[in-house]
């Protein structure tokens, strides 16, 4: 063969392992965490699905691989929007940030597969009285939850067979009629008097393996209530509390002086929360529980209103100039152990020295703490 053929076959060969392979596909993942308005844990995210995180907002996704990303706004993409070189999070995450997004895998490998194993213990309880999905086990034992209210006769319809139900006296569950096997996607109708009470459906699980990863498959499975309190156990063991502040105005907006500032805030867990305000002449007041309906309660992934909703102290703009805004989010209510002037809805100026160590004395307090703050225009 000549030797100009031989060196343009040779060159061919070595473009060829050069050339970076096929970018993995797109896949959906779980909602772990958000304090993003409109997302909540457990919630599924689709490829294709427009993500939308306003500033300093966050959301962390839990892939099926049981790896975790989180991303961070401000920003709008969606998860078929990159192309990374592995479907893993460390590589999702270059992917975004390659293209201006800040984003994070949490945990690596190890977040993935550490941990103990769901804890199943091979039995799925079934609630009969409500329609839901259930994901089970090739060696896992169905059990079927005697009702409440227990109508005069109950029983299983699948595919036009009729299985009739009967708890012995006493028993709180019996077992899934051997007679009436389900395969994956399988819907079977609940008969209370003959009437359709609820539909059961059923998932074929899969180990794939840790725990991260069972409960990720899981949920892309529709098992939403089967896995939510095992979601909850994992971001509590991987994520440490997140919050976030916005205006009903958005980002960037001014208020003239005098004029009510609508304060909204998501936290990503459940806790107690306290603000306060310091004006561009340095006076500083708190605006939060400050008399508020419900006390310093603020439940997890749902947006809030703090002076609409919970009619608490109004904050209002001060003197033109950079006003801030910081919120302080505990585990625990906090409030016994916090100065009085902190809790107050007098709108009364806090004391300079309380004021200057406001994180000081939080942090002092211990526990789980999450902290954000929001700088506001006034014009």
């Amino acid at each position: 063969m000549p030797p100009t053929k031989l060196a343009a076959i040779a060159a061919a060969l070595l473009l060829a392992c050069a050339a970076p392979g096929p970018a993995a596909a797109a896949d959906s993942a779980v909602v772990l965490s958000a304090t993003a308005p409109g997302y909540a844990p457990g919630m599924v995210i689709g490829p294709a699905d427009r993500l939308r995180l306003p500033e300093g907002a966050s959301l962390t996704l839990l892939l099926r691989s049981g790896q975790m990303l989180k991303l961070r706004g401000p920003t709008e993409t969606a998860l078929d929007r990159v192309e990374p070189a592995r479907p893993d999070a460390p590589a999702l995450a270059e992917a975004f940030r390659l293209r201006g997004i800040d984003a994070t895998a949490i945990g690596g490998t190890r977040a993935a597969s550490a941990g103990r194993r769901l804890p199943r213990a091979g039995e799925v309880a079934v609630e009969i009285e409500r329609s839901g999905t259930w994901c089970v086990g090739a060696a896992d034992t169905v059990w079927l939850m005697r009702p409440a209210a227990e109508p005069a006769e109950l029983g299983l319809r699948r595919r036009g067979s009729l299985r009739r139900l009967a708890w012995p006296a006493g028993a709180a569950r019996v077992e899934w009629p051997a007679e009436l096997p389900v395969e994956d996607g399988d819907r079977v109708e609940v008969l209370a008097d003959g009437r359709p009470l609820a539909t059961l459906t059923f998932r074929t699980a899969v180990a794939t393996g840790g725990e991260a990863a069972e409960i990720a498959g899981g949920l892309l499975l529709g098992c939403r209530e089967q896995y939510a309190p095992a979601l909850r156990q994992l971001a509590r063991a991987h994520l440490a509390p997140e919050l976030w502040l916005g205006t009903d105005r958005g980002p960037g907006a001014a208020y003239a002086p005098g004029e009510r500032i609508g304060l909204m805030v998501m936290a990503d867990s459940e806790g107690w929360l306290y603000c306060v305000t310091r004006r561009s002449d340095g006076a500083a007041m708190a605006v939060f529980p400050a008399g508020a309906v419900g006390g310093a309660a603020l439940a997890a992934a749902v947006p809030a209103a703090l002076h609409g909703h919970r009619q608490s102290v109004a904050l209002t703009a001060g003197p033109p100039g950079m006003q801030r805004v910081a919120c302080w989010l505990a585990d625990r209510d906090i409030g016994p152990e916090l100065p009085q002037a902190l809790l107050d809805a007098s709108g009364a100026r806090l004391p300079y020295r309380m004021a200057a160590d406001l994180d000081a004395i939080f942090a002092g307090l211990g526990g789980r703490l999450a902290r954000a703050s929001l700088d506001v225009r006034v014009e």
